[in-house]
Formats: structure tokens, C-alpha cells, sequence
């Protein structure tokens, strides 16, 4: 408020009127003063001429001088020709005496009149003297003190004072309300653009201001409107394209001029890191870019590859556009190794079937000899439909990858024992531990958990080289865990994760050899996630140890 407009409008208003009023007051004083002298002079030069008058028919002039000074309420001094006083009205003792150097009779004495200020005696104040000519170049003097003018003058300038210092206080109040209507307006405005410049766009309606400035206080709020109307719009656009930009799967790097990425989404940050330096192999896609070109490679980007396409944005710089084609070129070699895998898994069985079918459509086989072919042929076409029926129980857990919805309390001793069972009764010298609590039971399926246990204990058997298969199950915390172990060769460092592929094998002569598909740990683990569990394998020392984690019932 101290540098406010209104208080510089209202101090300059004030210094303007009291330079204005104190130089007004002071040229009216003296011109007051000077007008109060000339009308006593005046009225001493006419008394003089008055006094010569009457000295011209009346003689004596010591007697005649104070009789008229008490007339005229003067000192009057008659001056001879010779310069010797004739009369004096109050000192009569100075009679005959030489007037002296008197610079107002000597100028009578030359037909004029003459003036002065000065004191005749010591003891007495500044005197106003009038000296007149008379006849017999006589001369006629009038004094009369300036004390009495000079009070006069004082108190005229007291009420001058008291005039203006009423005058200035009528200044004050009128030029702070006629400031106050002119500033209104104009505060209105500055709070209202200081509220814009912080960002608040809702601003009180304006101050009621006639002229220009109700004009200009309405041009800014409606100025704030429209501010706020485009703020908003920009607001939104850029959150939408804030949201898009992130929501990218491509990763997206903006580059200035001087090759400083300015800006990425997060899908560019696990190909390029979160640097502000472009990646070496991105520098000559940029460089065209940024010189007018597009550009397009393959590159290795943090040991992922990936497909980038560089365009020019003109003066901000340029815009590369990263395809992680990774995944994509492991799923195509997932799928060619998946064809080459299953073409192999069906070519052999196939092969025997048409083999035999054909010595037997050329006759001259005997009976036992046919049989034995036939038999063949039933167990390669068994083998294609067990192959055929994993295959569609892995598509169906592909296209409906969760079921937890229909999961259910299933008691793990009952499925664990009945899959045992069927292992002794397919192969009676299998040894299967089993050692569980009949109170344990999973959230799962009963067909999902029978396929499971079942696969795992079968894969122990028959990769386990005749040792005893362990099965085990306890409670931590809010999950069961079973274990199926092993005394086999085990599985080697760093394929743990492998075999759980579609038809991965480790020893892919010796599956075949006992039947293996290469499919059954891949429904095995479709199966566990299905049902919201995970499985993994862990080296045994020796042998393998399968682990399945699910949730309590």
C-alpha cells in the first residue's frame, strides 16, 4: 500500500497543491502589503498636500504643525527653505535646527515627492516618511511608524494561513475521494491480473467505472474468460496426450537439436534406460533425422532388439519411435521350434502306421504277423491321440488362462493316493513315499489336480531310474505345497525353466524311448496357474524335486 497508485496520485496532488497554494499565498501577501503601503501612501501624500494647503493662509507654523498632526494622526515636521525645522508636532525642542541629510526632502525640494523608510531617532521604530513641496520652497513631512502596518500585515497573513490550511484540508478530502474513484477500478484490475499470473482465472465481476476504464476493467475479465476457456482446453488436450503418450506399448524418445532426449514414456525407459544421452546405436538414425530424413532400423538396444523408426520434428528436433520386436522374435522361434517339434512327434508314429498299413494291404502276411502289425498301428494311433488330446487341453488352458472362479476345496491325500495307485497299476515295481496329512486340502479343480500329481508322479518313475518317488505336503501359512521328488540324473543348471516348454526335452531320445510327449510339464504348469498356484523344480542332491505351491482351502 505505501507505493500504491492511490497514495503516489494522492502525495503528488499534494506536493502540486501546496507549491501551488504557498506560492498563491505568498504573491497575494506581498501584493496585499503592497497595496497597504501605496494606500498609506496615498494618504500621507495627500494629507502633506493637504498641510502645504493650509500653510499658504496660516502662519506659524510651530504652533500650526501640532495641531494638525493630531488631525491627521502623523508626525509633521515643517522644513524652511534655509533647511531649518519650523515646526515639529512632537519634538518642538528642533525647531531652528538644521533639518540634516534627508534624502525624502531633498527630493521635495526638486517639486517631487519624496519616500523613504528609516528611523528618525534611536529609541523609535522603522518610520514611513512622506515628504510633500509647499510654497516658499517650503517642504512638508510626514511620518508615521511602520508598527502599525506591520501588525496589519500580520494579521492579514495569520488569516491567509488559517484560509489555506482550510483550503488544504478541503484539497485533501476532495482530491482523496475524486483519486478513490479513479483508482478503484484500476486496484480491480491489478488484483484481477495478479490472480491471473497466479493461475486463478476466477475473477470477481469488475469495479463500476464509467469512461475508459469500466471499458478496460470489462475487456479484462472478459480477457480472464477467455484465458481460462483456452488454459482448460490446453489442459485437457495435454492430459489426453499426456495419457496416450504413456499408455503407448512402442517406446517414444523426443530429441533436441543438440541429441539431449527432452522427453520418453515409460515404454522407452527398458530400451534406453532412463539417461538423458541417446544409446550409441540410436546416433545415426537421429543425425538424418535431425537432418530432414527418415530413418528406419533394426538395432540392439540393451540386449533387447529392436525396431526403431526416426522422423524429423523440424525446429524441436526429432521423434524415434522404438518397436520391442523381442518377444516377437521369440515366440516366432517358440513357434518354429513348436511345428518342428510337433511335425517330429508325429512323423514317427505316422510313419509306422503307414508302413504297416501298406505291408498289410500287400498281403502274404500271416495271421500272428498281422496281428503283431495291428497292434502296432493301435499303438501309434494311441500315441498320435494322446499327442492330439495334450495338445487341445494346452489350447484350452491358452484361451482360458484363469479359472479361478471355479476352484473349489479339494483334499490333496485323496488325489495324491489315487494317483499313486495308478502308477503301481500301470508300473507294479514303481516305489511311491507318500507322506501328507489327510486334513490338507487346495483351492483348485479335482480333474486340474488328478492331471497334475498324476503327471509328476508318472515323470518321477520313469525318469527316476527305479529309485523310490517322494511325495509331500505341508502347510506355510496361507499355501499348501506338495513335492514330488526324485533320485534320477536330475535336471540340468539352468534348463529349470525350460522344461516347462512345449516339447522341450532334455534328452529327447530316451522320452521317446519311454513315451514322452514333451507336453506333459507344459499342461502341468497351464494347469497350476489356471488354478492360481505356480510350480518350479529344484536340484535334489540328487535327483529332481517338482514344487507346488497353492492356495488352502
Amino acid at each position: 500500500m505505501r507505493n500504491s497508485l492511490r497514495n503516489r496520485l494522492l502525495v503528488t496532488f499534494l506536493i502540486l497543491v501546496v507549491v501551488v497554494g504557498a506560492g498563491t499565498l505568498f504573491a497575494i501577501e506581498r501584493t496585499l502589503a503592497d497595496d497597504l503601503v501605496s494606500s498609506l501612501d496615498s494618504r500621507l501624500s495627500k494629507q502633506g498636500s493637504a498641510v502645504a494647503a493650509w500653510l499658504t493662509v496660516a502662519g506659524h507654523p510651530d504652533r500650526l504643525a501640532p495641531r494638525l498632526a493630531a488631525v491627521t494622526g502623523t508626525r509633521i515636521t515643517i522644513i524652511g527653505a534655509d533647511g531649518l525645522v519650523q515646526g515639529d508636532s512632537l519634538e518642538p525642542s528642533t525647531v531652528g535646527r538644521p533639518i540634516g541629510d534627508a534624502s525624502e526632502v531633498a527630493k521635495a525640494r526638486r517639486g517631487e515627492t519624496g519616500r523613504t523608510i528609516r528611523q528618525l531617532r534611536s529609541d523609535e521604530p522603522p518610520q514611513y516618511l512622506v515628504a510633500v513641496p509647499a510654497d516658499f520652497n517650503r517642504v512638508i513631512r510626514l511620518a508615521v511608524p511602520l508598527g502599525d502596518v506591520l501588525d496589519t500585515r500580520a494579521r492579514m497573513r495569520n488569516r491567509l494561513l488559517v484560509g489555506a490550511a482550510f483550503a488544504f484540508l478541503g484539497c485533501l478530502f476532495l482530491s482523496w475521494i475524486f483519486i478513490r474513484a479513479i483508482t478503484r477500478p484500476l486496484q480491480s484490475m491489478t488484483r484481477t491480473a495478479v490472480k491471473m499470473s497466479e493461475g486463478d482465472y476466477d475473477v470477481p465481476p469488475p469495479t463500476d467505472a464509467g469512461g475508459e476504464l469500466g471499458v478496460l476493467a470489462r475487456a479484462m475479465i472478459h480477457m480472464a474468460g477467455e484465458v481460462k476457456s483456452r488454459v482448460t482446453e490446453l489442459t485437457q488436450q495435454r492430459d489426453l496426450l499426456s495419457v496416450v503418450f504413456g499408455g503407448l506399448v512402442e517406446g517414444v524418445l523426443v530429441v533436441d537439436r543438440s541429441g539431449i532426449v527432452v522427453l520418453r514414456n515409460d515404454a522407452a525407459k527398458p530400451l534406453v534406460g532412463d539417461e538423458d544421452a541417446l544409446p550409441a546405436p540410436l546416433r545415426p538414425l537421429i543425425d538424418r533425422a535431425l537432418a530432414g530424413e527418415q530413418a528406419d532400423a533394426e538395432l540392439v538396444l540393451l540386449g533387447r532388439e529392436v525396431r526403431a523408426s526416426a522422423r524429423p520434428l523440424g525446429d524441436p528436433g526429432a521423434i524415434v519411435v522404438l518397436y520391442d520386436v523381442t518377444r516377437m522374435r521369440a515366440l516366432e522361434a517358440v513357434r518354429r521350434e513348436f511345428l518342428s517339434n510337433a511335425a517330429h512327434e508325429l512323423r514317427t508314429p505316422v510313419t509306422s502306421i503307414s508302413g504297416y498299413a501298406e505291408t498289410l494291404l500287400g498281403g502274404g502276411v500271416d495271421a500272428e504277423t498281422s496281428k503283431e502289425f495291428l497292434q502296432t498301428i493301435h499303438r501309434n494311433a494311441q500315441r498320435i491321440a494322446s499327442l492330439v488330446s495334450d495338445l487341445l487341453v494346452l489350447d484350452t488352458l491358452g484361451g482360458r488362462p484363469s479359472i479361478v472362479g471355479d476352484r473349489g476345496a479339494v483334499a490333496l491325500a485323496q488325489v495324491v493316493n489315487d494317483a499313486a495307485r495308478t502308477t503301481k497299476g500301470v508300473s507294479p515295481g514303481a516305489q511311491v513315499e507318500v507322506d501328507l496329512s489327510p486334513d490338507l486340502a487346495v483351492l483348485g479343480t479335482r480333474d486340474g489336480l488328478d492331471h497334475v500329481v498324476q503327471n509328476l508322479i508318472d515323470n518321477a518313475v520313469k525318469y527316476g531310474g527305479g529309485t523310490p518317488v517322494k511325495v509331500r505336503a505341508e502347510r506355510r501359512g496361507p499355501h499348501v505345497v506338495l513335492t514330488v521328488s526324485d533320485q534320477g540324473p536330475g535336471i540340468p543348471k539352468g534348463q529349470e525353466e525350460r522344461i516347462f516348454e512345449r516339447f522341450y526335452r532334455i534328452d529327447a531320445g530316451r522320452s521317446r524311448a519311454v513315451g514322452g510327449s514333451g507336453l506333459g510339464l507344459a499342461i502341468v504348469k497351464s494347469q497350476i496357474e489356471a488354478m492360481g498356484g505356480r510350480v518350479w523344480v529344484e536340484q535334489a542332491n540328487p535327483g529332481a524335486r517338482f514344487v507346488v505351491e497353492l492356495d488352502a482351502a
